[in-house]
């Protein structure tokens, strides 16, 4: 559903610039015409000459325009190199001429390309650009458009943080300017992300105000939809009774219906029902009933997420029926399928049932390269059910390779996330961890035993060889030396399985640190989101701007613990990354175009503790803010200039900009506001001195301060 909705957007955005174009110059209206014709060539010949004339003339926009034009004649005939070359020489010229809306029509055009061609850097880039105009001078709808295209991107990117921010930001638009289909389909694609992330109550709360707005706006097929995936939820968490009863609601509905793709859909979730009722004939024949259905829709391959989804529960159910051949070669047609928009995550979801797969067949190495290659993409995506298949099926493994310390190591693992679940999912899923932890001990109480057995063996053995050969010095020498190797050999083994247990403890006290930054994060933001939603009912400027004030303080702080959970070194923040992070957030926040006020920043590598790392964000926080604020009025352009530099044993942050300087009478070291008393306040925490006045152009801020015992720079 998430990529029919990504379709639909891109559509209507250049449904948006098809009309722009034919508004600048009846020659565009000519070639589109020819170009929805099918004649490519026409156009291609129209725009060429048109833009001769153009330049000629030195009408740069349509000049401009023209090359927009055949940058989409180009795309429309599969000639990707050749559409990225005009298009972004028209956004050079549109740039250059100060067109704002024809360049980021032109920088939405070059994200597209660069999506198709897989440069999701590139894409991400050009499409920022587009999206910052839109969600500032677009029309209402675009821009809440554009929050689902932005969450669509992040998703691909697996980044949770910001999907959830544009969807929540794209729904507060959709709700305000009234769009009840695009509310709906953000409803959903909220639902999806909840559900995702073991969040089953949230996402039913989402799926439910759905029927709530379709109750104002009837829709029977999106109905439909809306309880398939209720239904999706209750059995992602084992609870196939609840899942049939909106299932029949879903029949219902679908007596009155033609469309054949809900139809398709409500076999599928039968199927997987079946599933898990642990009917594996039953749930094959529906699942490949439903993957024909999705194949013979129009356009089969606008469903191919869904056929993918087919072919991976007929892998599971022929897993569960012994096929083991059958499944793996399902999941190898499912792998094939090309998903652009959410590939990683179909290769992680297929890979991770084929590890288990391998794992029953015995093929243990094959089964932990595919399962260490999914680690790191496990853990980013937040969903706790990848990492437990993950662990489990990790832990299987180390069993059957007999090192049965590693698989408990495993199994503790899958009891922490366990406990993480919610609770609907973690009733079900104790019974069959506690199994597992039962067969892990007494697989490790046979092991030990026959271990001892082997051992006294060879003791019998050894004293049977001393005994024989007692009167040969000799050989006793001999046989003294063996068992002082063996002995020694014994206990560098001993060692390294105590060295084995101190690791693992390590990585478990890692992941509760990590934990502890992301809870801490986590609490920073919900902070920052109460405090925007009280902003909205104040009235009064100044509380207003208070408020505001207060959460871009609390954003900066909580910047720092997402930093300190995202890397492996939990004592200390580095400063490029986390002053830029928190650089760009204050741009967005106060909705300044870089273009128009560039960020310059000359930033040595340091490292700091979380204190000093506080103190300095909160201090940059203040003094970028006052810059965007009032250095630049009445869209003047210009320079915000962030300098770190370490002197001996000394640090100088400097913040300077080509505004419009400082008031004459202002005097900073008696300035009575909350952010100024902040300033003064963090740079006597720090034991430094700071210098606040008008530089050449501009105004300037230098905070000096010595390395004393709390900090540990490091380059």
């Amino acid at each position: 559903m998430l990529i029919g909705c990504m379709f639909g957007l891109l559509w209507l955005q250049a449904q948006s610039r098809g009309e722009l174009l034919r508004n600048m110059d009846p020659i565009f209206t000519t070639a589109l015409d020819s170009l929805e014709m099918g004649r490519p060539l026409a156009a291609i010949s129209q725009l060429k000459v048109a833009g001769e004339k153009f330049k000629k003339d030195q009408n740069w926009l349509k000049y401009a325009g023209s090359l927009l034009v055949l940058g989409k004649v180009y795309f429309q005939t599969d000639q990707l190199d050749s559409s990225l070359f005009y298009l972004h020489e028209a956004r050079r010229i549109a740039s250059r001429e100060g067109n704002e809306r024809l360049a980021a029509n032109t920088d939405e055009g070059i994200a597209r390309i660069y999506l198709i061609k897989k440069q999701n850097t590139l894409a991400m880039q050009h499409y920022r650009k587009f999206a910052s105009w839109c969600l500032r001078l677009g029309k209402p709808r675009a821009k809440v458009e554009t929050c689902i295209q932005m969450a669509q991107i992040y998703t691909r990117k697996v980044e949770p943080d910001s999907v959830a921010h544009y969807l929540h930001l794209g729904l507060s638009l959709a709700k305000s300017h009234d769009f009840p289909v695009l509310q709906y389909k953000l409803y959903q694609m909220l639902g999806l992300r909840y559900n995702n992330i073991n969040r089953p109550d949230s996402a039913l709360y989402h799926y439910h105000q759905s029927l709530e707005l379709l109750e104002k706006h009837p829709a029977p097929e999106r109905e439909i939809l809306v309880y398939l995936r209720i239904s999706h939820v209750f059995l992602d968490n084992e609870n196939p009774q609840r899942a049939r009863k909106y299932l029949r609601q879903a029949q219902k509905l679908l007596q009155t219906s033609t469309n054949p793709f809900p139809k398709a859909t409500l076999l599928y979730y039968e199927g997987t029902t079946l599933l898990a009722e642990k009917k594996g004939t039953a749930a094959i024949l529906v699942l490949e009933k439903a993957l024909e259905a999705f194949k013979s829709l129009p356009k089969p391959q606008r469903h191919q997420a869904m056929q993918a989804r087919c072919l991976k529960s007929l892998a599971e159910a022929q897993h569960m029926l012994g096929q083991n051949e059958k499944a793996l070669a399902s999941l190898k047609l499912a792998k094939a399928l090309n998903l652009p928009i959410f590939q990683r995550y179909n290769e992680m979801q297929t890979e991770l049932m084929e590890a288990a797969i391998l794992s029953s067949q015995d093929a243990v190495a094959a089964s932990d390269e595919l399962l260490m290659e999914n680690m790191v993409w496990a853990k980013k995506s937040e969903n706790l059910n990848y990492l437990l298949d993950l662990y489990q099926t990790l832990a299987a493994n180390e069993r059957k390779k007999k090192n049965y310390e590693q698989a408990i190591v495993y199994l503790d693992k899958v009891h922490a996330l366990q406990q993480q679940l919610d609770p609907v999912s973690r009733a079900s899923s104790l019974s069959n961890h506690e199994a597992q932890w039962e067969v892990a001990k007494k697989d490790k109480s046979i092991g030990h035993l026959h271990d001892l057995n082997q051992q006294k063996a060879q003791r019998l053995k050894q004293t049977q060889l001393r005994t024989a050969l007692m009167a040969g010095g000799l050989l006793f020498l001999l046989l003294s030396s063996v068992w002082i190797y063996r002995h020694k050999r014994k206990q560098n083994i001993q060692l390294s399985l105590a060295k084995q247990a101190v690791e693992a403890s390590l990585q478990e006290k890692e992941l509760l640190l990590k934990e502890i930054h992301h809870r801490v994060k986590n609490n920073m933001q919900v902070i920052s989101s109460l405090l925007n939603l009280q902003a909205r009912g104040v009235q009064d400027p100044v509380a207003l701007k208070v408020m505001r004030e207060g959460r871009d303080r609390v954003r900066s702080m909580a910047l720092i613990h997402q930093t300190l959970y995202q890397n492996n070194d939990f004592s200390t923040v580095e400063t490029e990354d986390y002053f830029l992070k928190l650089a760009e957030n204050l741009f967005h926040t106060y909705n300044i175009d870089q273009e128009r006020v560039q960020l310059v920043a000359q930033i040595q590598p340091l490292k700091f503790n979380v204190d000093i790392m506080i103190a300095l964000g909160l201090i940059l926080n203040e003094l970028i803010s006052n810059t965007l604020k009032y250095a630049f009025p009445a869209e003047q352009k210009g320079e915000v200039r962030i300098f770190l530099t370490r002197n001996a044993e000394q640090v100088e942050l400097k913040v300077e900009d080509n505004g419009v300087g400082f008031p004459p009478n202002f005097a900073p070291n008696t300035a009575r506001s909350i952010g100024f008393s902040l300033i003064h306040a963090f740079t006597q925490k720090l034991g430094g001195s700071l210098q606040i006045n008008n530089a050449e152009k501009g105004a300037m801020a230098s905070l000096i301060f010595p390395l004393h015992h709390n900090a540990s720079p490091a380059a």
